[in-house]
């Protein structure tokens, strides 16, 4: 995982590259840190979805995130950018905040750049990862 390890489920990899690809050419915003999710992804390893850790966020992982500054805690799915409904707790994985927690740990503190400045959490627990699930197609 981008995280921790360099691997990434091998289902996850090739879409989420086409994915970084398309946005690299309308979210200039974006720009510096979707080329370094692309170059982290392009040097991360596919592997099989069983081998997967079970305490790792991948794709469609929901999981509980402890703001490190107010204490709150607040459950989220990371999800593909076509399916982002921030109102509803789904980030897209390329947003600032998905691409600091894809490949996050259970236990991990992650650090992103939020619209009002530099946030920071941990990762308090994985609800529902669909690789620990058997859900490999998802």
């Amino acid at each position: 995982m981008l995280a921790g390890t360099p691997s990434a489920p091998s289902n996850d990899k090739e879409r989420l590259l086409k994915a970084l690809d398309e946005a690299l050419g309308s979210w200039a915003t974006y720009a510096p840190f979707l080329e370094f999710f692309r170059s982290r992804m392009r040097q991360s390893k596919a592997v099989a979805p069983d081998e997967v850790p079970a305490d790792v966020i991948t794709m469609n992982s929901r999981f509980a995130l402890r703001d490190d500054q107010t204490g709150e805690t607040v459950r989220y799915t990371l999800v593909y950018p076509e399916q982002e409904a921030p109102h509803a707790g789904r980030h897209s994985v390329l947003s600032p905040m998905g691409m600091a927690l894809y490949g996050a740990r259970v236990g991990e503190e992650v650090c992103w750049m939020s619209s009002s400045g530099p946030a920071v959490a941990t990762v308090e627990r994985l609800i529902y990862q669909p690789e620990a699930a058997g859900h490999h197609n998802r």
